[in-house]
């Protein structure tokens, strides 16, 4: 499991190199075509923030949030993080993130249904069965988010932490599953501005290390030499920056000979255990959502 940004986010992800694309999103001064990463000059989607009013994460897979405009980002990811859900026109190895728009009649009944589900109330951490789908679920109720984090056979030592849910509960959480797979199932075509599936041009990565910085001086050139200039990276592990700075990081990486490890629209990383540092690391960035500003 990864932890990326604000929310806990587990996918993992098995290398799949793509060695060519289309002119308009292959980064021609790479010999490495990036899943989903968005190529030179393409504008991000605007705006590039958001205030995020429900946030539903199902089954390690589905992604969906709801922003106070009416946006709804969202994707179904395959179990190696490659998109399910494509644009018309557009090539799957090159789609990421895809959004529509609700009519704001559309995000308050979308909220008065999540909410009459009795299931965000407060904050839950719900120890599931085993062959439950793990769900990290949010709410806004005025100025919070409520959070409902649902884990399947959680840690032993962690079951002061955990409660066991009720029926209703369980109930309210089936239905919530049901409404991310299938959301014609709770939203009318009245509840749609704009139904059209677009793709979502992200304006930040979430950038992050695991398993230890690395030792810079160790690095190949030119990646150490970028990589040092991220101070907050090195500190926390972890930084949201620019496309930009995210896309100069890779052509660093790729200028000192370093090959992505997992090469996907959900997920790019880098195996610096492969380098024979005296510390291993897993750097890895994905893009960051309206509402994820830091780490």
């Amino acid at each position: 499991m990864r932890t990326t940004g604000l929310v806990a986010l587990a996918l993992v992800f098995a290398l799949a190199v793509a060695a060519a694309g289309s002119a308009s999103t292959r980064l021609d001064s790479l010999p490495t075509h990036f899943a989903g990463f968005p190529a030179e000059g393409v504008k991000a989607t605007t705006p590039t923030t958001g205030r995020l009013l429900i946030g539903l994460r199902q089954a390690n897979n589905t992604i969906w949030n709801v922003y106070s405009d009416g946006r709804v980002i969202w994707q179904k990811w395959t179990s190696s993080g490659d998109a399910t859900v494509v644009p018309a026109g557009a090539r799957r190895l090159d789609t990421g993130y895809v959004q529509q728009r609700l009519t704001p009649q559309g995000v308050q009944l979308l909220l008065s249904k999540l909410l009459a589900t009795g299931l965000f109330e407060d904050n839950l951490m719900l120890a599931l069965g085993k062959h439950d789908a793990w769900a990290f679920h949010r709410v806004r109720r005025g100025d919070r988010l409520v959070t409902v984090n649902g884990v399947p056979s959680p840690d032993p030592s962690w079951n002061q932490h955990f409660t066991n849910p009720t029926p209703a509960q369980t109930q309210a959480l089936a239905s919530i599953e049901k409404f991310v797979a299938d959301p014609t199932s709770w939203l009318p075509a009245s509840a749609w501005a704009n139904r059209r599936i677009r793709a979502f041009v992200p304006a930040r990565y979430v950038v992050a290390f695991d398993r230890g910085y690395p030792d810079i001086s160790k690095l190949p050139p030119p990646a150490g030499k970028v990589l040092v200039q991220y101070k907050q990276l090195k500190r926390h592990g972890c930084q949201i920056m620019t496309t930009g700075r995210a896309r100069g990081l890779l052509q660093a990486f790729v200028k000192a000979g370093m090959s992505p490890s997992e090469n996907h629209a959900f997920v790019i990383a880098f195996d610096f255990a492969g380098l024979h540092l005296p510390h291993p690391s897993d750097f890895h960035m994905s893009p960051a959502l309206l509402d994820e500003h830091r780490c």
